[in-house]
C-alpha cells in the first residue's frame, strides 16, 4: 500500500529548518515497523501541496500500532503548517511506493475515476482523508518529458521533484540472508574479524575546533564560565548531574570523570579561541563486537549552533570508524529530548526504537530513543560532512550556503 501526507509550510523563513527536521523525521518513519520506504518530493509544476511524502506500508495495521502514533505528525512544526494544504491519504493498486532518482519527476494526476494514460499507475483511495478518488502517478526521466506528459493530459496536473533519496529499513537490500543447516535464519558472516583497539587518549583536530582529553585544570575554569551563560541550566535538563552554581561544584564533577577510560570524556576547545566551550565523551566502548556510543554532549551556548560543533561530531565518528573501524556508533537520549532528537537526525543518525521506562534521571522517568550509524553508512555521510565544511560552503558572514541535511539528501545512493 502507498501512504501520502502533502503539506506546506506558512512561514517560508523556516522552510530549510522544516527540510531538515523532515528528513530526520523519514528516518525516523522508516524505522517503524510496516514503513518499507520513504521519500519526499517538492512541487515543481501545477497546483498542489508543496511538500509531498510518499511511504511504502506493508498493510493499514502499521497506522494502529503504537511506535506509528509516536513517530508521526509534524512534531515542532505542526503550528506552522498551512491546513490548505495539509491531507494524508491511502492507496492500493500498488505493492510499492517507486523509486524516483535525482534528476526524474514524479508526475501525480488526481481524478474521480481513472482514465486512459500512458505509462499512468492509478491508485485507489483506500483511507484517511479521501483527497481524491483515484491518484495517477508516473516517474519521468527528467523534467522536459514529464511536462510533454503533463501537457497531453486535459486537467491539473503535479510535478513533484524528489527532495531525498527513497530511505529503506536499515540494512534491506544491503545483506544477502544466510539460512544455517536447521533452515533458521542467521546474521551475515564476519570471518576475518578481531577486536579492535579502544580509542586514545589524543587530540582530534579540525578547522573550527579542537577535541582533547578532558582535564581539570585546562578546561574545567572555561567551560565553567562558558556553561554559566546558559542562565536556566537548560543544557543539564536530562543529566544527571549540573547544573552547577559554582566553579567548585564544577571542578569536582570534572576531576570524578576525567580520568575515566569509559565513559572517556572529552573537551571541545573553539580554535578562534582557545577556550573549552563544550563536552563530550565515547561511552559504552566495546571493542570486541566494535560498538561505540556517542553521549554527554553538553555544548554551551558558544558552542550551540556553531559550525565548531558540527565539527566536533564530525571528528569524532572519523575517530571512530576511520582510525578505530568501529561497526556501530550510537547515540542515545531522552525521548523527550526534542533538540538532541533532532540533532541526531541531523547528523545522520537512524532512529532505532524506543526502550520505555529505561532508567531514572533526577527522580524522573526517562524513556531513552536509540539511534545508530554503521560504517557502511559513513563514507556517504563522511562526504556530506566534509562538503559541509569545505570553506566553499560559508559566505563571507560564515552562514553555510547548503544544509548539512541537504548535502546528505543530494547523494542518491
Amino acid at each position: 500500500m502507498i501512504f501520502t501526507s502533502e503539506s506546506g509550510l506558512l512561514d517560508p523563513g523556516r522552510l530549510d529548518e522544516w527540510d531538515e527536521w523532515y528528513l530526520g523525521h523519514l528516518a525516523a518513519m522508516i524505522g517503524v515497523p510496516g514503513v518499507l520506504s520513504a521519500q519526499r518530493f517538492r512541487l515543481v509544476d501545477g497546483d498542489a501541496p508543496p511538500s509531498l511524502a510518499m511511504y511504502t506500508f506493508a498493510s493499514s495495521d502499521v497506522f494502529d500500532t503504537e511506535i506509528y502514533h509516536r513517530t508521526r505528525g509534524m512534531g515542532p512544526f505542526l503550528p506552522l503548517i498551512d491546513r490548505r494544504h495539509y491531507r494524508r491519504n491511502l492507496f492500493d493498486g500498488l505493492d510499492a511506493a517507486p523509486d524516483v532518482a535525482v534528476g526524474a519527476l514524479l508526475v501525480v494526476i488526481d481524478r474521480a475515476a481513472p482514465e486512459k494514460v500512458e505509462g499512468v499507475a492509478w491508485l485507489r483511495n483506500v483511507g484517511l482523508d479521501h483527497s481524491m478518488a483515484y491518484r495517477g502517478i508516473a516517474v519521468m526521466t527528467d523534467l522536459d518529458a514529464a511536462r510533454d506528459l503533463a501537457g497531453g493530459i486535459p486537467g491539473p496536473v503535479a510535478l513533484y521533484m524528489p527532495m531525498t533519496k527513497r530511505f529503506l529499513p536499515s540494512g534491506a537490500g544491503n545483506m544477502q540472508p544466510r539460512v544455517n543447516q536447521f533452515g533458521q535464519g542467521i546474521g551475515f558472516a564476519l570471518p576475518d574479524w578481531t577486536p579492535l583497539p579502544r580509542p586514545p587518549r589524543t587530540a582530534m583536530i579540525g578547522r573550527f575546533c579542537r577535541i582533547e582529553p578532558l582535564d581539570l585544570d585546562r578546561h574545567a575554569a572555561d567551560l565553567f564560565v562558558a556553561n554559566s551563560l546558559d542562565r536556566d541550566g537548560t543544557i543539564f535538563t536530562y543529566f544527571p548531574y549540573g547544573p552547577f552554581a559554582a566553579l567548585a561544584d564544577y571542578r569536582r564533577w570534572v576531576e570524578t570523570v576525567a580520568a575515566g577510560d569509559d565513559p572517556m570524556f572529552h573537551a571541545i576547545i573553539d580554535q578562534a579561541t582557545g577556550r573549552a566551550v563544550g563536552v563530550a565523551d565515547y561511552a559504552h566502548i566495546q571493542p570486541a563486537i566494535g560498538s561505540i556510543e556517542i553521549a554527554g554532549l553538553v555544548f554551551s551556548p558558544l558552542l550551540q549552533r556553531r559550525p565548531a560543533a558540527t565539527e566536533a561530531m564530525y571528528l569524532m565518528m572519523r575517530r571512530a570508524f576511520d582510525e578505530l573501524s568501529y561497526r556501530r556508533y550510537e547515540w542515545k537520549c531522552d525521548s523527550l529530548n526534542a533538540p538532541s532528537r533532532a540533532a541526531a537526525t541531523r547528523y545522520g543518525f537512524q532512529y532505532e526504537g524506543l526502550f520505555r521506562q529505561a532508567t531514572i534521571t533526577k527522580g524522573r522517568n526517562r524513556d531513552t530513543a536509540w539511534f545508530s550509524i554503521l560504517d557502511r553508512e559513513w563514507p556517504t555521510l563522511r562526504t556530506a560532512f566534509e562538503r559541509w565544511l569545505d570553506p566553499d560552503n560559508f559566505d563571507p558572514a560564515g552562514q553555510q550556503r547548503r544544509t548539512l541535511a541537504s548535502l546528505r539528501s543530494a547523494d542518491p545512493g
